[in-house]
């Protein structure tokens, strides 16, 4: 079965490969059996049978799914040790349960059923994932499971309703029973010592081979090592934080000022108090933004009013986020790592460090949750701010974006700020994103996920109208930016598999006071002349740079939309991590072209 599997999912392999795979799994096949034939257990019984499912179902589920999704554009693959580790766990499994049963069948039936069962939900996992995505699961899947937080996680799982729920929980149950009961053998003779010795030494031996730790068959299966792969890259993060040090010693940063003269950052002060707002949005695509998108109703009154004040508000038509989940998207956005560059997220400077160093005092406020010990590089990022805080749950529930509004009050107007505001936005589930009486006293009709979801952008069109006359009220507001983090598709499930470019086309817009347009002439003609530039998110670091007007030796101005040096292209520009071109966005097609 394992070599059959082997060779219909690696077609076109050498004869000397082919013929020395078959030697392995022959020999793995004989030794899996032999405590089966050494204990005298008839290869028939319930045990055996049940040890069997759960192998197979290792053996076959990674190579099958990863197959049906890469066929057309893979003919071969690394199929990981997948085979290998369905063949000796059936070994490994008879020969648990050999040694146990003879002592106690009950403690045998529950320790082997339970771990056949704890064995059995990851394959039946991923084909639940399959079932759902059609695809096979890959890290952009993986990584949401490591950085989601409890309440994304509890409101994900109501998404699927009641039903579904009690009926996974149910298949679970059933699953572990299933294995408990099929484990459970009356007490028989049981095994001689010349029996026994054997079966305890193959039982020994298959525990190191396949159990491990760096170079075991489990942690080579593919779906294992797609998950130790995220996870260390997730730890690798957090050499952000210990590598600040040696980042901010090397960085270097002026003000251009007026007229480019370079002006010290230390004299940042000498412009006078004022404020520049960065506003990061969740999941808004610009598709169901009356303001970029003519819609069944204004879902964007105030955005749309302000776009006609073309002297100080800038709308990019062409904006485009380059991920579809916000960790990956806003690490690039927050730091000099981009799709371009190839840099290292923890030895990137980030807008942060650029802005403090520039003489700005950096407040981050953020209704998204805190991650705490799993610290996502968003995380990271925030934290090296001045001050960051997260807005609290009450009672836990989560808490709408109008609640960052207060925190612009703990801004000091006498400093020099840049304050980033971290939305929740339209962050699925919709209808959770606005205040019902909020849909009430707007007229907001609340039906189907798209209604909810446009109404979830009207909700933050609301929030930003908000932040906006609170700074220029109070902290001398001269520029604002409003991106958001990736796209949606609201009747669509969430996918970490690339859909339509709904996925990634994302609003953006800017406002800069007349001050602003005073002290810096080159870049207002410069971002007004580019309305209708093409644009990819993770290059809004180089945007801040452009907008704070500095010189950097961390800054690449041909990446930068606020410089005259800009160099992107709707032809040179990627989204999906750099799998597929921004130029093929035909609106009017679904074809895609994945970036060879």
């Amino acid at each position: 079965m394992g070599y059959g599997v082997f060779r219909r999912y690696n077609m076109g392999l050498a004869r000397n490969s082919i013929g020395q795979q078959f030697r392995r799994y022959l020999m793995a096949s004989v030794q899996a059996v032999l405590p089966v034939c050494l204990s005298g257990v008839c290869g028939l019984s319930a045990p055996a049978i049940a040890a069997m499912a759960v192998s197979l179902l290792w053996l076959c589920t990674y190579n099958i799914l990863y197959d049906k999704t890469h066929r057309a554009s893979s003919p071969d693959y690394d199929n990981h040790m997948d085979i290998a580790f369905g063949i000796y766990l059936f070994g490994w499994l008879t020969a648990l349960h050999a040694l146990l049963s003879p002592v106690s069948p009950a403690a045998a039936a529950v320790a082997v059923g339970v771990t056949e069962a704890a064995l059995a939900i990851i394959p039946l996992a991923e084909i639940a994932y399959y079932a759902t995505y059609k695809v096979c699961v890959d890290d952009a899947g993986m990584a949401p499971l490591l950085n989601t937080y409890f309440s994304e996680a509890v409101e994900f799982v109501k998404s699927f309703g009641i039903s579904r729920s009690v009926l996974a929980l149910t298949a679970i149950a059933l699953v572990l029973a299933g294995c408990i009961a099929a484990n459970y053998a009356p007490a028989a003779g049981g095994m001689q010592w010349w029996q026994t010795l054997p079966v305890a030494a193959l039982f020994l031996y298959f525990s190191i081979y396949i159990w491990k730790p760096r170079h075991g068959l489990f942690v080579r299966c593919g779906v294992i090592s797609l998950y130790i792969d995220v996870r260390n890259y997730n730890r690798s993060l957090r050499r952000y934080r210990t590598g600040m040090a040696q980042r901010l010693a090397g960085l270097e940063v002026s003000l251009k000022g007026l007229a480019g003269s370079g002006l010290p950052a230390s004299s940042a002060e000498d412009k006078g108090p004022h404020t520049i707002v960065m506003v990061i949005g969740e999941s808004a695509c610009r598709d169901y933004m009356s303001a970029f998108t003519e819609q069944p109703f204004d879902t964007t009154p105030w955005e749309s009013e302000m776009k006609r004040d073309g002297e100080h508000f800038i709308f990019f038509k062409n904006a485009y986020s380059c991920a579809m989940q916000t960790v990956p998207s806003l690490e690039r956005a927050l730091t000099e790592r981009n799709q371009y560059n190839g840099k290292d997220f923890s030895s990137s400077c980030s807008i942060v460090d650029i802005a403090r160093k520039a003489g700005y005092t950096v407040r981050w406020f953020s209704n998204q949750s805190y991650i705490g010990i799993n610290d996502t590089s968003v995380t990271l990022v925030a934290n090296t701010s001045d001050t960051a805080t997260w807005v609290k749950k009450v009672g836990g529930v989560q808490q709408f974006d109008t609640s960052l509004t207060g925190f612009l009050d703990d801004v000091d107007p006498a400093r020099n700020n840049l304050v980033v505001l971290h939305l929740k936005g339209s962050h699925f589930n919709y209808i959770n994103r606005y205040p019902e009486s909020y849909a009430r006293e707007n007229h907001l009709h609340q039906g189907d996920d798209v209604e909810c979801y446009r109404n979830s952008l009207h909700f933050t069109d609301h929030v930003l109208r908000q932040f906006f006359e609170k700074a220029r009220q109070r902290l001398n507001l001269q520029a604002m930016v409003y991106f958001s983090d990736h796209g949606g598709i609201p009747d669509m499930r969430r996918a970490p598999r690339f859909l339509g470019f709904k996925m990634v086309r994302i609003p953006m817009w800017i406002y800069l006071s007349d001050e602003y347009q005073r002290l810096h002439p080159s870049v207002a003609r410069t971002l007004k002349a580019r309305r209708d530039a093409y644009f990819t998110n993770d290059l809004v670091y180089e945007l801040m740079c452009g907008i704070m007007d500095v010189a950097s030796n961390r800054y690449d101005e041909t990446q930068s939309l606020a410089s005259p040096k800009y160099r992107h292209t709707r032809d040179t520009l990627l989204t999906y991590d750099g799998r597929i071109r921004v130029k093929d966005d035909d609106l009017d097609s679904d074809k895609l072209h994945c970036k060879e």
